[in-house]
C-alpha cells in the first residue's frame, strides 16, 4: 500500500505499544525516511520498524542511524508530517490487513482478462498534479468508471468523466497490470489513507446527515462546491468500501455512517 509509517515513540517501555500509550503510529504517504524520536532523542537512519531492525528478536539486523538531538528543525519537521499524517487506527489497520490478505488469493494479473498490460504506460502518466494528496478529495462523480480509465478505455466515457478519472488516477498511483478486483482493493486501501477522506470517516462514526458532511467539508476551505465534494467522496466511500460505510435514507435526508 502506499502509505508509509511514521513512528512517535516514549521511552515509557522498550519497544513501542499503541495500546499501552507509549507511542502513535501515523500513515503518511508523502514520507520516504525512518526517522523515531524518544523523548528528546532522534534516531534517523536506515532501520524499519520490525523486531529485527529494532532488536527485539534474534538474529537482528544490522542498521545504519545517527543520533539527534530535538530541536527546532526536528519539531518543524514533526509539524509538518503531523498536519498532513493520519492515525493509524486499530479500525484502518484490519481494514488494510484484509485487503493485503485478499490480494493473494486474485487472479494473477498475467492472466486476468480485464487487467490491462503492464508494460504499457499509464493513460494519466502524463497529466500534471492539480491538488497535493494532503488536500485531496476524488473528483470523479462515476468511481464505476476508474478501472475504464485505468484500463484505458477511455473512448467509453464522457470527456468530464474521463478527465476526472485520470486526474484521481494521478493520486491514487495504483501500479500497472492489476484487475479489477485487485484495482479496487488498492484504490480501498489508499482511499482510507487520504487525510482528508480520514477525517470525514472519524467524523461519520456518528451516523450523519447529508447537511452537515456537507458542512464538515466546507471547513477544509477547498475551491468549488462543498456539495459535489462530499457526494462524490461518498460515492466512492460506498463504492470502494462498502464494508465499512452505509447510507440510508430518513426523513429525506441521507444518513451517512462509519461502520468501524
Amino acid at each position: 500500500m502506499p502509505p508509509s509509517a511514521w513512528a512517535l515513540a516514549s521511552r515509557k517501555s522498550d519497544r513501542p505499544n499503541t495500546a499501552s500509550g507509549a507511542a502513535r503510529l501515523l500513515l503518511i504517504r508523502e514520507l520516504h525516511a525512518k526517522y523515531f524520536r524518544f523523548d528528546s532523542d532522534v534516531i534517523v537512519g536506515s532501520c524499519n520498524f520490525t523486531g529485527a531492525a529494532l532488536a527485539f528478536k534474534e538474529p537482528s539486523n544490522l542498521e545504519l542511524a545517527i543520533s539527534l538531538e530535538a530541536d527546532a528543525q526536528t519539531a518543524a519537521f514533526e509539524a509538518t508530517v503531523s498536519g498532513i499524517a493520519v492515525p493509524a487506527t486499530q479500525e484502518i489497520y484490519e481494514a488494510l490487513q484484509r485487503i493485503l490478505e485478499a490480494m493473494p488469493q486474485m487472479a494473477a494479473p498475467s492472466i486476468a482478462s480485464d487487467a490491462p498490460r503492464s508494460d504499457a504506460p499509464p493513460p494519466h502518466a502524463s497529466i500534471p498534479a492539480s491538488t497535493n494528496w494532503s488536500q485531496w478529495i476524488p473528483t470523479c462523480r462515476t468511481p464505476e468508471a476508474l478501472f475504464d480509465a485505468y484500463s484505458g478505455r477511455l473512448g467509453d466515457l464522457t470527456r468530464a468523466t474521463r478527465d476526472a478519472a485520470l486526474s484521481d488516477l494521478l493520486q491514487v498511483e495504483p501500479p500497472a497490470g492489476l484487475n479489477r478486483q485487485q484495482f479496487e482493493a488498492f484504490v480501498a486501501g489508499t482511499v482510507l489513507s487520504s487525510p482528508v477522506i480520514a477525517q470525514l470517516a472519524d467524523f461519520a462514526r456518528t451516523p450523519r446527515r447529508f447537511g452537515e458532511m456537507r458542512e464538515f467539508v466546507r471547513g477544509f476551505d477547498r475551491p468549488g462546491s462543498p456539495t459535489a465534494d462530499w457526494q462524490t467522496a461518498m460515492r466512492w466511500l460506498l463504492h470502494f468500501a462498502p464494508d465499512r460505510f452505509a447510507m440510508h435514507t430518513a426523513n429525506y435526508s441521507e444518513i451517512f455512517e462509519a461502520k468501524w
